[in-house]
């Protein structure tokens, strides 16, 4: 095993290894997110995960906070993010697979929201019209 003698007096036992992120404020926003007690928040609300495999929900909502955080424009931008070393490490996880994130995205898709838009669409078209008339 290599040992390092710093100029301090500390010796270093091993081989010490550091990753770096091109996104400098991530680290804070990570850090805000996991003290702000959103986390907490995901685990009460989102409904709990079947399989143990994968990302927790927490962590899934991270990735998204920071794809939306750090410029992603969409999710195949969610790559980007999963390549990076210095993320990875700090996140202490890997962010998901794009596929992976759509996938999880699509389990609260809900057919009766599209029927409420057009529902409030209808029903703000006609109050207009009504107020117009008056």
């Amino acid at each position: 095993m290599e040992k390092y003698r710093s100029s301090l007096g500390v010796t270093i036992t091993g081989r010490l290894t550091e990753e770096a992120t091109s996104w400098a404020g991530a680290a804070l926003l990570v850090e805000l997110y996991r003290k702000a007690g959103v986390e907490a928040a995901i685990e009460r609300t989102l409904p709990k995960k079947k399989s143990s495999k994968g990302l927790r929900q927490e962590q899934m909502v991270e990735s998204f906070v920071l794809l939306s955080a750090l410029g992603g424009d969409c999710i195949e931008d969610m790559e980007r993010l999963r390549q990076d070393k210095g993320l990875e490490s700090m996140l202490g996880y890997r962010p998901s697979a794009p596929e992976t994130a759509r996938q999880w995205l699509d389990k609260f898709h809900d057919e009766g929201i599209d029927e409420g838009t057009t529902t409030a669409k209808s029903l703000h078209s006609s109050t207009i019209s009504k107020v117009s008339r008056a």
